[in-house]
């Protein structure tokens, strides 16, 4: 990974934490070490002594020219017996470097391990040239999350064989939904070493025991980083389509980001700041108590310029373990967190009327209610967090049969 502990990426976490409770001795790789106290999720980490498991990513390369090179030198020295596996090292890059001696130095302290699981597929350089040329001996598993799918990666990483070695062998590619597999098998990736694994969901966590609250206005909450593809400006041109027509709601929108000024000129273009709140990023307690004391979750989630879309969803998985309907925008992997007329409902992308339409019966207490006592049960049934936490156990002690 290249930062740790980061806030949006609590389902990392998750994972760590799944990886402890299927007894495996887990190490985490990362570039960058964060602000461990001002993470939202230090009570977890402290409780799993996280921090014990980190390892940085430092190739430890001097900055002087001639000291660089008299240590890569004896780094050759040093691994003479991997002399043969350095040489085929370097000839699959592109050109040469004294940063490739230093990198692989660095990283034949884990020749040895087991299992290597890889979040995000950005992250696959250099492990998957070394186990490509058989210096890793254990299995590589990639978790694809839904950016690292489409080209160009994060503006500007070209698809020029990016995955071939990681395609071209026998490594386990996980994929959060059906949709984002589709995706992955159409960047050439074998059917046979691909599998969809959900992300997993605290259902005791987040669960709200009572959802009868006194009246008032109707609340919608969204949560998620502010950005295009969540779509966060379409929740807000819905909450004037209501307020237009007289009715008592408001939005909140939990998270940070890059649209967040776009957002707030939104608002005041329609004057709603009373109606809408751009609360910011939050712990996973303070989500919790948002969703509970909210009505409806909305999710208007739309394709950014590259085909990019929303892949699962995790946030309306977890309001729905909550015990809220959902209404959504039917785009990438989101239909694959609802039951359409069950546990909310799906709209085609930038279908406002629709969103009209379906919200109208939500506006009912007692059909929101009934409706979220199934989004709750479906959760349960299929995105428990202690479901997913077998199926992954499954994968790790195969993988060291």
């Amino acid at each position: 990974m290249r930062q740790f502990p980061h806030l949006s990426e609590t389902f990392v976490l998750a994972q760590i934490i799944t990886a402890i409770k299927a007894d495996l001795d887990v190490r985490i790789l990362v570039s960058e070490i964060l602000d461990f106290e001002a993470s939202t999720h230090l009570e977890v980490l402290e409780k799993h002594q996280i921090r014990k498991k980190l390892i940085l990513e430092d190739y430890q390369i001097p900055r002087n020219r001639i000291i660089r090179v008299l240590k890569a030198g004896l780094i050759v020295l040093k691994q003479i017996a991997q002399l043969r596996e350095l040489a085929v090292f370097l000839k699959h890059k592109k050109k040469f470097s004294l940063t490739w001696i230093y990198q692989f130095h660095f990283y034949s302290q884990f020749k040895n391990v087991e299992i290597i699981h890889i979040q995000y597929g950005t992250n696959i350089h250099p492990v998957d040239i070394l186990k490509s040329i058989g210096f890793f001996q254990g299995r590589l598993i990639v978790s694809f999350h839904g950016h690292d799918a489409f080209f160009p990666i994060n503006g500007f990483i070209q698809n020029n064989g990016y995955y071939n070695y990681l395609f071209g062998g026998d490594n386990l590619i996980i994929a959060n939904t059906s949709y984002l597999a589709e995706r992955i098998k159409e960047l050439g990736c074998p059917e046979k070493n691909l599998k969809v694994i959900p992300v997993g969901v605290d259902t005791d966590f987040f669960k709200v025991e009572n959802r009868e609250k006194p009246g008032g206005s109707v609340k919608f909450v969204n949560v998620g980083r502010l950005d295009k593809v969540k779509g966060q400006m379409y929740a807000i041109e819905f909450i004037k389509m209501m307020k237009e027509r007289d009715l008592d709601v408001e939005l909140t929108i939990i998270g940070d980001g890059a649209e967040r000024e776009n957002l707030v000129s939104l608002i005041n273009k329609h004057q709603l700041a009373d109606s809408v709140f751009l609360v910011g990023k939050k712990s996973q307690e303070e989500v919790r108590n948002y969703l509970a004391e909210s009505d409806i979750y909305i999710l208007t989630a739309v394709p950014l310029k590259d085909g990019r879309r929303e892949t699962q969803g995790l946030a309306t998985l977890e309001a729905a373990a909550a015990g809220l309907p959902v209404l959504a925008f039917d785009s990438g992997g989101v239909r694959y967190t609802i039951v359409n007329n069950e546990t909310g409902y799906l709209c085609k992308e930038y279908d406002m009327k629709c969103l009209w339409e379906k919200a109208t019966f939500l506006l009912d207490k007692k059909s929101r209610i009934e409706m979220g006592e199934k989004a709750r049960n479906f959760v349960e049934q299929h995105f428990a967090q202690e479901k997913i936490d077998r199926e992954w156990k499954k994968i790790y002690s195969s993988e060291r049969e």
